[in-house]
């Protein structure tokens, strides 16, 4: 099939066995790439029930259907069972690997595991297991140096000794400044002795119509790289992100519990602010080729080191408003220990925020912790707590796994721990926008902001949160298929751009409508996937205690994630109803698979409704 290769390669670590297998048409079709394809391997191969951390978890590296082939398209997929939430997760991750990746196969899926510490080499369309002894214990930046040593010419994707710890929290991260963050992925790695993937260039996939297609392509890339409309995103990336947020009502800001800080504050760590440390990035840092070019790669001195990292809004946002740093040095250096360390940066400053708060509260004692912490603000804290994190040393211990577990070890505190079915929170509060708890709680992964932002952007006492419902779900669509084609979300495609991209690529006719149905059966064979495992809807898709408290000033003064806990059932009700599930048990009907064209999935649809619906007493 053109775009693709159509070739999988599936490394099992217990039998040291390499082996590569056609990727039907077929498949491709149904499930198009990246997201798709790797939710689809992971609910085939991955039995609901199995311990994210055994040999029978799998990993999946999956690339999107036009990753590396248009403007803005150089993301990968990882795609697991998350060791934080037990769900199928998925975490996209940007520069070269993805594109290198798929100049060999459309997936690479890792099972079993080692006996000792291995690295992946991935070259000439083949797959090496190799010895990495001598990388195990060491940071991905000096990993990376030593890699980019032997492999000049290679991608790294690789875990930190977080992973290797097995931390709940802990990424994937890619040549040094990127990461697949959210739901622990890098635990699995660790779990299996995995340090680290290299992959070599390989050929690109032909496209079906190459003039047509390159002539798109100019267009495009012209329209991204000179329009005003994208001069804030090219000039300051995400990187403004904690002023927007700020200035809405949606910063994360002291443990969520003030979503509104002042101007004067929030530019510590916005646009501006992090430009005066802006230098020409290393050779390894990508993005070179493309329009949007949206992150800052800077250089900062903290506390006599001078460290360089490419900071993002959520990192930002996390690791410095939410734990009370508003000086951006120490942020970027923070985010530096994080990427080195291999922790989710979003999940590492929800959990010291939170623990933040506890100090501010006098619910726990510098006894308990062992050595003092003042509370928000205490940068030399937070430093000596993201290490202790990673080493799972002393109180660190107990928040290496997030904030849920966390607060569940201490027997205290959770009712300000900020998370949906175990995933922290990203840095938008929802307070400050209609509908869009609904989107937190409702995400197959947890709390994510890249599950459907409603649309027009209104406050939840406007008015009902299930009139922009539709609007929320047109969202989670374009979301799921960004994930599915391996673009970024921050190049603005259509999806009918999109559609077209991937007809002239393919040579196959697709429409905006025949892409969204593959979205919302990804989503709900996750659903299912997940009700056959733990999740029982009607219990599970709800928001933390802290979105039911009205924002304290701002813009969205008193306005709670919602009207009122009704407002909440019908919207998401309204939600269930959409997307062709039961509208009170929030589970995929099986007749909704056979409509939608894939029946194979409807036994299965049937069973996790008797699941959850005798976990109901009903």
């Amino acid at each position: 099939m053109f775009a693709y290769h159509n070739r999988l390669a599936r490394v099992n670590l217990s039998k040291e066995r390499v082996t590569y297998k056609e990727l039907p048409d077929e498949i491709i079709r149904k499930f198009i790439g990246g997201k798709g394809l790797g939710y689809y391997l992971i609910y085939r191969e991955v039995p609901p029930g199995t311990d994210p951390l055994s040999e029978a978890n799998k990993f999946v590296f999956a690339t999107g259907g036009l990753t590396g082939l248009i403007p803005g398209s150089s993301k990968v997929i990882a795609v697991s069972k998350s060791p934080e939430t037990r769900l199928i997760s998925d975490s996209s991750g940007g520069d070269a690997f993805g594109p290198k990746l798929k100049g060999h196969f459309d997936a690479l899926i890792i099972e079993g595991k080692a006996e000792e510490p291995v690295y992946l080499y991935v070259h000439d369309g083949e797959v090496e297991i190799r010895d990495a002894s001598h990388l195990w214990g060491k940071g991905n930046y000096e990993v990376a140096r030593k890699l980019w040593k032997e492999h000049p010419k290679a991608s790294v994707a690789m875990i930190g000794p977080a992973g290797e710890r097995l931390s709940r929290i802990a990424n994937v991260i890619y040549d040094t400044e990127r990461a697949s963050g959210r739901g622990g992925l890098g635990a699995v790695l660790g779990s299996k002795k995995v340090k680290a993937v290299v992959v070599e260039p390989g050929e690109k996939p032909k496209v079906a119509n190459p003039e047509e297609f390159q002539k798109l392509w100019q267009e495009f890339y012209d329209h991204f790289a000179t329009d005003p409309k994208y001069e804030h995103t090219r000039n300051y990336g995400t990187s403004d992100g904690v002023r927007s947020s700020a200035s809405l009502g949606m910063s994360p800001a002291y443990n969520f519990s003030r979503p509104y800080i002042p101007e004067e504050l929030a530019e510590k760590l916005s646009g501006d602010e992090v430009k005066k440390y802006e230098v020409e990035p290393e050779w390894f840092v990508h993005g070179k080729s493309c329009p949007i070019k949206c992150a800052r790669y800077v250089e900062v001195e903290y506390k006599g080191r001078k460290i360089r990292v490419k900071p993002e809004y959520e990192s930002i946002a996390m690791l410095g408003a939410a734990t009370g740093v508003f000086n951006f040095p120490a942020v970027a250096y923070f985010n530096w220990i994080v990427n080195n360390l291999g922790l989710d940066s979003i999940a590492t400053g929800a959990t010291i925020a939170w623990l933040f708060e506890m100090v501010e509260k006098g619910l726990i004692t510098e006894e308990e912790i062992g050595f003092p912490v003042k509370g928000f603000g205490d940068e030399d804290a937070e430093e000596r707590l993201i290490k202790l994190m990673a080493e799972r040393k002393g109180f660190g211990a107990i928040l290496a796994d997030g904030v849920k577990r966390a607060c569940e070890r201490l027997g205290r505190g959770c009712e300000f721990a900020v998370h949906v079915k175990g995933m922290e929170s990203p840095a938008w509060d929802p307070r400050g926008r209609r509908t869009y708890a609904l989107s937190y709680a409702t995400a197959d992964v947890g709390a994510s902001h890249l599950r459907g932002w409603p649309r027009p952007h209104q406050l939840p006492n406007q008015g009902p949160a299930k009139e922009l419902v539709p609007s929320m779900i047109e969202g989670r669509d374009e979301s799921y298929l960004t994930d599915m084609l391996g673009t970024c979300k921050f190049v603005s495609y259509k999806m009918e751009d999109l559609a077209r991209f991937y007809s002239l690529a393919t040579g196959e006719e697709w429409t905006v409508e025949k892409l969204r149905k593959v979205a919302q059966v990804v989503e709900s064979i996750a659903r299912i996937h997940d009700a056959l495992d733990w999740v029982t809807p009607p219990l599970d898709d709800t928001i933390p205690p802290r979105w039911w408290e009205p924002e304290p000033d701002g813009p969205a003064e008193g306005n709670k994630a919602f009207i009122d806990y009704n407002d909440f059932l019908e919207a998401r009700r309204e939600f269930y109803r959409l997307r062709g599930w039961h509208e009170e048990l929030g589970v995929p009907l099986p007749e909704t698979m056979e409509e939608l064209g894939y029946p194979e999935f409807r036994e299965d649809a049937e069973r996790a409704l008797e699941v959850v619906k005798k976990r109901m007493g009903l």
